[in-house]
């Protein structure tokens, strides 16, 4: 999950949280006040049904019509109970259950006494008249109530999924407001390697906040390393440049030297190990100098057929080593011509696979090499199989470091840097380069390349 959706979800969650919280307590204390609000209704009417059963021998005609008028206006299953507290013992049977000793015990005490049962709500009150004290209870549903409070339920329910949906694509454009500073960096820090260490991160004048520390921070390590490189490739393509002369100057004399008929058996061979050495000093210069390419493709580069660079570096290795034997798996091969052209640099690409096809052949022990092709929608992958000395687990993490030989290649020909040059090769190409080998069974180099 990108950390642009992660700050999105985080920012929904709490949102969500902080909104259930309120609605909830918003739900609560709705459903407190209808509750009490028609406890209070209950209240009135047992008052009224009081007065319009007890007082009516008291009070004066046109009042009693309005108590009648106003106790016409019944609630939804409302029913009205009186007792004379005097004489609780004359309870009659079918009294409800929710009508209890205790409660017209706890009316006479306390005065008013609200209750529930089921979905019906009660009130009862005492009510002191010239006949005696009775207790007067009025029970009723209060459907209008429970409807409030389904519907509010339900637009709460519908408000939690609309704000979740809407709080999402804010904390989405949220995230985006915020990660927007860290995109351009990354789009600038992609751009940056050792052949154009010279740009930097934008430091904007004044800002104070993490990412105006983090583009310093990078900048003053940029600094850093390039300083670190710089010195590193040219003391290489110095040191490189100044042993190719005199190296090339002393195979030279060395060939001059062979030609004249009246040298020793001894010298002769004293000259050509000079010039076997001095040749092995050579190529390890021409790697050397290699090694301190610049780690980037400069410019648009031209499309060319892979398959057509795998056939000559067959080739050519074949004339480099006759007496193995190497095969072309074209199994991967895409049948589509158009899909074998590749856009990146020939020569660098033609060096990687040189080094590769070369170490195979050379530790395969004259068994056959094999070269598998695949090419696949995004990338293409060349990996070469031999089944010579292999590499021990314990050489596998080291042998892309410069100059590393593993024990059991110490007695063939090589300086450890091949391999180096094909991983900075690929990463180059955006590419990677994996190793899977097994001692004594043989190695397989793979060699990945986006398209």
């Amino acid at each position: 999950m990108t950390l642009r959706n992660r700050i999105a979800l985080t920012f929904m969650l709490a949102n969500f949280a902080v909104l259930v919280l309120v609605l909830v307590l918003l739900y609560i204390l709705t459903r407190q006040y209808t509750h009490k609000e028609f406890f209070n209704r209950l209240e009135d009417r047992a008052h009224i049904a009081a007065q319009a059963l007890l007082e009516k021998d008291e009070l004066a005609h046109q009042l009693i019509e309005e108590i009648n008028r106003r106790h016409s206006r019944t609630l939804p299953q409302e029913k009205e109970y009186f007792f004379l507290l005097d004489s609780l013992q004359k309870i009659v049977a079918n009294t409800p259950e929710y009508i209890s000793m205790g409660l017209l015990k706890t009316i006479d005490r306390d005065g008013i006494v609200e209750f529930r049962s089921g979905k019906l709500s009660g009130v009862g009150i005492r009510y002191e008249d010239n006949q005696g004290v009775y207790a007067a209870i009025v029970v009723a549903q209060d459907l209008y109530g429970q409807r409030k409070l389904q519907n509010l339920l339900r637009l709460m329910l519908l408000f939690l999924v609309l704000s979740l949906a809407g709080v999402f694509f804010l904390g989405r454009w949220y995230a985006w407001h915020i990660l927007q500073p860290i995109g351009r960096m990354i789009r600038k820090v992609k751009k940056i390697n050792s052949s154009n260490l010279h740009l930097r991160l934008q430091e904007e004048e004044g800002r104070k906040d993490e990412l105006g520390q983090l583009a310093h921070t990078f900048n003053r390590m940029l600094d850093r390393l390039e300083a670190a490189i710089e010195t590193q490739n040219l003391f290489i393509g110095n040191a490189s440049h100044q042993l190719k002369n005199p190296l090339t100057a002393i195979i030279g004399q060395v060939e001059a030297a062979l030609l004249e008929q009246e040298l020793s058996n001894g010298s002769r061979s004293a000259l050509q190990a000079i010039g076997e050495e001095a040749d092995r000093l050579n190529a390890l210069v021409r790697q050397l100098i290699r090694l301190s390419y610049p780690d980037n493709v400069n410019g648009q580069q031209p499309e060319w057929r892979f398959d057509e660079l795998i056939f000559d570096l067959v080739e050519e290795c074949k004339e480099t080593y006759p007496h193995n034997s190497i095969a072309i798996d074209f199994s991967g091969m895409p049948s589509n011509p158009e899909k074998l052209l590749y856009r990146g640099s020939y020569q660098l690409i033609r060096i990687a696979l040189t080094n590769l096809l070369e170490n195979a052949l050379k530790f395969s022990r004259n068994e056959q090499v094999k070269i598998r092709v695949h090419f696949m929608e995004e990338k293409l992958e060349v990996s070469i199989v031999d089944k010579g000395i292999g590499i021990d687990p314990e050489d596998q993490p080291h042998i892309f470091k410069p100059f590393y030989r593993a024990d059991n290649a110490r007695g063939y020909p090589g300086y450890g840097i091949g391999l180096p040059l094909v991983e900075k090769i690929a990463k180059m190409h955006d590419g990677r380069l994996s190793v899977s080998s097994e001692l004594d069974k043989g190695t397989v180099f793979s060699l990945e390349l986006p398209f």
